[in-house]
């Protein structure tokens, strides 16, 4: 009887071990595969990087007047290359050798020019200044004496600005000029994907908001990026713009067309 007795016990000492050792191992075995289910599902999500792999230069995205914004009110005004040039470029200068306006044409310096030798406009640069009318450009080429900042030393130096005549209230954008740039590069990244090793041109397009504040005569004004579905890009983005566009007025509060220019590219190259 004790016999029967301790071969039971003996029995069932081991049935429990062997039942809590299963369990565990189960246990175990269970943790496991949700710590290894876990880590793989992590490592999943590593990979998601989105379709734009490649690493973009630094881009410009600019739409404005195509040069330095002139209102035509303070052309028929301006009487010396002063009303031209801000405080640090006025400081600048020293003596004056010569100043020549000169109409710019298509991208090019035209025949249209008038010469002079001081900060005062003479009589027929002021006259060829007046006759300028919206949206046309010009440049003032003043070759002078100035001290360089660095060293103090007088040398000699040059400005060119060019300059657009713009209405006195230019085309606005509704939604801002900061939704209008969104714009452009949210639906340009895709096609930004064939850059290559950094290899990128600057683009200009020019554009007219009409008097019904709508785009039109989308045109590729100068350059290539060097890759013409970008190109293409580009120039289907600014034929679709959404949104409302206020036209351009002139002094007379009348609405008027106004030519803009889209540019992009490097920022070091713009």
């Amino acid at each position: 009887m004790k016999k029967r007795i301790i071969i039971f016990g003996t029995a069932l000492a081991l049935f429990s071990i062997l039942f809590f050792g299963l369990t565990n191992m189960e246990t175990t075995n269970a943790k496991d595969l949700s710590v290894k289910s876990n880590d793989s599902i992590a490592t999943d999500s590593t990979m998601n990087y989105g379709p734009y792999l490649k690493k973009l230069p630094e881009l410009y995205y600019g739409v404005d007047a195509r040069f330095e914004a002139v209102k035509k009110a303070d052309i028929q005004t301006a009487t010396s290359i002063y009303d031209f040039l801000n405080e640090d470029e006025k400081n600048q200068i020293e003596d004056i050798k010569s100043v020549n306006l000169i109409v710019v044409k298509d991208n090019q310096l035209s025949g249209f020019q008038e010469y002079g030798t001081t900060a005062q406009l003479t009589k027929a640069q002021i006259k060829l200044l007046r006759s300028l009318d919206y949206f046309n450009h010009f440049t003032i080429r003043t070759e002078f004496k100035g001290k360089n900042k660095e060293t103090g030393v007088i040398e000699d130096k040059f400005f060119g600005p060019h300059i657009t005549i713009v209405p006195e209230q230019q085309a606005t954008y509704v939604d801002g000029k900061q939704a209008l740039i969104a714009y452009l590069k949210e639906n340009s990244l895709e096609a930004l994907n064939v850059i290559t090793d950094n290899r990128l041109n600057a683009i200009k397009y020019s554009f007219i908001i009409s008097k019904e504040g709508k785009v039109k005569d989308v045109k590729h004004d100068a350059m290539e990026t060097g890759y013409p579905s970008i190109d293409k890009k580009f120039k289907e983005l600014l034929q679709n713009i959404p949104g409302q566009w206020l036209p351009a007025k002139n002094s007379l509060g009348e609405k008027i067309e106004q030519e803009l220019v889209f540019t992009f590219g490097p920022s070091d190259g713009c």
